[in-house]
């Protein structure tokens, strides 16, 4: 199991996606809140009594939820905020892994700690023991449409916390919250109407989702990077495609990045050009600074929205420490996250299009050096890579199905009060979905360089069989045909893990 870590939380902290990842893979993880975090729930706690000493209008202590606005809370039931987000615990669909919930408590924690939604400091410190104990809230994955925030899978968070619900223990196995926490030495946290809106309220979901799909993305993109520089070696290609001076003319840093990173691994070890490349590769070599470039640039605009909605106030309503006004507003509207989702969504897309079409070039014989037609070692009794191809072709199909936009997909609902919603947990998930199917057409396509190497130091295929890269893992040759399902498991796994970077 991976070493515990540990992370601080507060105002003064800018948390990174990978950071939460960091976090998230970790059971058990030690938090942490910064004085300054102190400081601010304090404060802001203090600023929101005073507000209901002043008799202010506050929703959700003093009013109904959603519709019911205008209806008024008895103060009878200010402590009763169990009761409050009761019928949020709904949903559909199978659980969120584990990682995904433990960032979603923790991008929560974030936003609550920033000093704005005037939760109890108590209220943070359970929530951060249940983490640290290791207990996962059985949260559905569909019930969330981001618009007041992540209601559904947030509840489901909220009432684990308070002993109702249930977590999720073994990988599949539900556990009575109260059973759970009693077990791991924890009281059931006691919720007040704005420690329940204040747990609920707020786009940790989707958020969650979008920055570990980040994480994950941006190291699908650099392998991708990489096995193209592989392809230019293990061909021989021109490297005039990948001329520092060609994506300087042009200008689109991530363009050159990318350029620069490919050209480092074409580059690396003993290199032989070959006389019988074509002046100008297809466009899937030739181009790949361009598209994978692109992609950069894009992951970067992501990163900027996710990051900034990490470490912000997505509630309501926002207290004013320092005037205890209490504002009345809609940042927890997620639009920002599933915009950032669709983008990042279009973006691994079309790396997976354009892995797809470089494998096919290694399978072809007319485009592969002299390799055998799917790089089979004896054609004809053997299909080779035949049918890892056809998987790779079918993952690029489901990615392509699965990069429709989310986040303009607005359905009204809640009785027309949500009338704009943004799908950011649909975009979100969809985002994360994608590197799921990315990773593995990668991995073919890592396969299959590591098969046309050993083609040629078997005497099966013309040219040099110069050692593969030190972060390929070993692969053994495939003499006679085998399934390869495990190995392109295995590879994609190890590829999206933090450990590969």
């Amino acid at each position: 199991m991976p070493s515990r870590s540990s992370l601080s939380l507060g105002p003064d902290v800018s948390l990174a996606c990978e950071e939460v990842e960091r976090a998230a893979l970790r059971a058990g993880t030690s938090l942490q809140t910064t004085d300054a975090a102190d400081e601010a729930l304090a404060s802001a706690r203090s600023a929101l009594n005073r507000a209901r000493a002043e008799g202010r209008s506050i929703y959700g202590v003093t009013t109904g939820l959603g519709p019911l606005v205008d209806e008024t809370a008895a103060s009878e039931e200010a402590d009763r905020g169990g009761e409050l987000i009761a019928h949020l615990g709904t949903g559909a669909g199978a659980f969120a892994a584990p990682p995904l919930v433990r960032a979603t408590m923790i991008v929560r924690l974030q936003a609550l700690v920033q000093g704005h939604s005037a939760v109890r400091p108590a209220l943070v410190d359970g929530v951060m023991r249940v983490v640290e104990a290791n207990l996962v809230p059985a949260v559905p994955e569909i019930g969330s449409l981001g618009a007041s925030g992540d209601l559904t899978p947030l509840a489901h968070v909220a009432r684990a916390c308070t002993g109702e619900g249930f977590v999720v223990e073994d990988g599949d196995q539900l556990v009575d919250a109260d059973e759970a926490l009693v077990e791991a030495g924890l009281s059931p946290l006691s919720l007040d109407r704005r420690d329940a809106l204040g747990l609920v309220n707020g786009t940790a979901f989707m958020t969650a989702y979008a920055a570990l799909a980040l994480a994950r993305g941006w190291r699908l993109l650099e392998r991708a990077e990489a096995l193209t520089g592989w392809m230019y070696r293990l061909l021989g290609c021109s490297l005039e495609a990948l001329d520092a001076r060609l994506h300087e003319a042009r200008g689109h840093s991530g363009q050159a990045e990318s350029a620069a990173a490919i050209r480092e691994v074409a580059t690396q070890g003993e290199r032989v050009s070959s006389a019988d490349r074509p002046l100008q590769e297809v466009y899937s070599l030739r181009c790949a600074p361009q598209v994978l470039g692109a992609v950069r640039d894009q992951l970067r605009y992501v990163r900027g929205l996710v990051e900034t909605e990490l470490n912000g106030a997505t509630d309501n309503p926002v207290l004013d420490a320092e005037d205890a006004d209490v504002l009345h507003g809609g940042n927890f509207q997620g639009q920002q996250v599933a915009f950032a989702a669709d983008a990042l969504n279009e973006a691994l897309t079309q790396v997976g299009v354009l892995a797809e079409r470089q494998l096919d070039m290694l399978l072809s014989p007319d485009q592969n050096g002299g390799a055998p037609p799917l790089l089979a070692w004896e054609p004809g009794p053997n299909s080779g890579f035949g049918g890892a191809q056809l998987t790779a072709t079918a993952l690029v199909a489901e990615m392509r199905s699965d990069a429709q936009m989310a986040a303009t997909a607005s359905i009204p609902t809640n009785g027309d009060n949500q009338d704009v919603v943004s799908m950011g947990a649909l975009a979100a998930r969809r985002a994360y979905g994608q590197t799921d199917h990315l990773a593995p057409i990668l991995s073919v396509a890592g396969l299959a360089l590591a098969q046309l190497t050993h083609l040629r130091a078997g005497g099966r295929a013309d040219g040099p069989a110069p050692n593969p890269p030190d972060w390929m893992p070993a692969f053994d040759p495939v003499r006679k045909d085998r399934a390869l399902r495990n190995e392109i498991d295995r590879l994609a796994d190890h590829w999206l893990s933090p450990s590969s970077s």
